[in-house]
């Protein structure tokens, strides 16, 4: 008995790491949110190949507090994300062409396949741990600066 359960342990820990390997967490940039003064500061990961847009945070299991992803498009367009096969509940964030936060998500649901649109004109998804667009209170509006971005549009 106590040879199955160190058997079941080893691919309970052997699986976790395969589900990591799928995913690996990319080279991290700095991103920042803007307002009236106020900078909050973030350390994200780039998804902008098609592989990396499709899988973004999928199979992952935790993600440290201050990290995120920014998914970056060519043009500005309407979108659509889901959370199939990530694990981790997310709040999305919608930029536009001027660098704004155009829309918000909070506490997206993890393994859900419901489609989260986006407002129209997105140039950038941002997701970040659940919870940290009210603890941080990112708002509608807000700057967003990122090396991905080019110029805003005016």
């Amino acid at each position: 008995m106590k040879k199955i359960s160190v058997f079941a342990g080893l691919l309970l820990l052997l699986s976790a790491c395969f589900e990591t390997e799928k995913n690996p967490q990319r080279e991290l940039s700095s991103l920042t949110f803007k307002s009236n003064g106020q900078q909050i500061d973030f350390n994200v990961e780039t998804a902008q190949s098609p592989q990396e847009l499709a899988l973004g945070l999928m199979y992952r299991k935790s993600m440290p507090k201050n990290q995120g992803m920014i998914f970056l498009f060519p043009e500005p367009h309407q979108t659509a994300f889901w959370m199939k096969n990530t694990y981790l509940p997310l709040d999305m964030i919608f930029v536009n062409d001027k660098h704004q936060i155009s829309g918000i998500v909070e506490n997206a649901e993890p393994l859900s396949e419901r489609l989260i649109y986006s407002p129209n004109r997105t140039i950038a998804v941002i997701e970040l741990n659940a919870g940290t667009v009210r603890e941080k209170a990112l708002h509608r509006g807000m700057i967003v600066q990122h090396e991905g971005l080019s110029l805003p549009k005016n």
